[in-house]
């Protein structure tokens, strides 16, 4: 099980009509899709999933700590992007993390993918995101360069790989820390 899309710069499937894709804020009746989701790319118990994203859910009605996004055509959920303030100072285990906004995950159902739904999700949180900080942070597995170069045409650039989340193992265990300034943004 890959738990991210294959490097494959060149694909693109036909891309979804904007007035056909809506972007809103995950409700209730989204956990067992969201549940879904994540278990399809993580695999694990559809009860550990289920309680994860009400617990996530209970967290994002704050809106100073958390967001997640719900894309939808035609009535189908195919995709999620989360965001999250992040504190270091709430767990010593985070070491050289700046303390701010950082875009925490999407998945896109595997039929739904490189139709620009995971580019509009990290748009939309992004603006979201810029709403209450200067700017924003992602992570990424240096093997996942489908998101790098997503979030790098975005305006994300590398900060260090010299870091470490609480609970975060990266595939090939290496992890990229990226930042971008709302400021300097194109």
């Amino acid at each position: 099980m890959s738990l991210f899309a294959e490097y494959e710069p060149a694909a693109q499937g036909r891309p979804v009509a904007a007035r056909a894709l809506a972007i809103r804020k995950a409700c209730v009746r989204d956990v067992p899709r969201l549940a879904q989701l994540s278990r399809q790319r993580h695999g694990g118990q559809e009860h550990d999933h289920l309680r994860s994203w009400r617990i996530a859910l209970q967290e994002a009605q704050d809106e100073e700590r958390a967001l997640i996004l719900v894309a939808v055509i035609l009535g189908e959920q195919v995709a999620f992007g989360s965001a999250r303030c992040i504190d270091p100072r709430d767990e010593p285990a985070y070491r050289a993390v700046p303390a701010g906004w950082y875009l925490t995950g999407v998945i896109v159902d595997p039929a739904h993918r490189r139709r620009g739904i995971g580019h509009a999700l990290t748009q939309a949180r992004l603006h979201w995101v810029e709403g209450r900080a200067a700017c924003a942070y992602y992570f990424a597995s240096a093997q996942n360069r489908a998101t790098i170069d997503l979030h790098k045409k975005l305006g994300f650039v590398e900060l260090t790989r010299d870091f470490s989340f609480p609970r975060i193992t990266f595939t090939g265990g290496v992890g990229i820390l990226f930042r971008t300034d709302f400021r300097t943004r194109t």
